[in-house]
């Protein structure tokens, strides 16, 4: 099973919660799986740069140049004859 434990990432060094695991071995290699939850720098940008591209995609005609999806939907439903079902 495997068992997450709240830390910080600082300067490249994992600095445990008191939550931590228990004592590691220092002169070891540890596998570890480490989740990103969020940051505060270098993501000022990045809702902007996301709008100007949802913007762009809507003005080149976005989802229309797909067409009609209902109709697409029908033609992926029309009756086939079933395997083992042939009359």
């Amino acid at each position: 099973m495997t068992q997450t434990y709240p830390a910080i990432l600082r300067g490249g060094k994992i600095e445990w919660g008191a939550d931590g695991p228990p004592p590691l071995p220092m002169d070891a290699a540890v596998p570890v799986q480490v989740t990103i939850l969020g940051t505060t720098t270098g993501t000022s940008g990045m809702g902007a740069m996301r709008l100007a591209a949802l913007e762009a995609v809507a003005a080149s005609g976005g989802a229309d140049v797909f067409g009609d999806p209902v109709e697409w939907q029908r033609e992926q439903r029309i009756d086939r004859v079933l395997f083992g079902r042939e009359e």
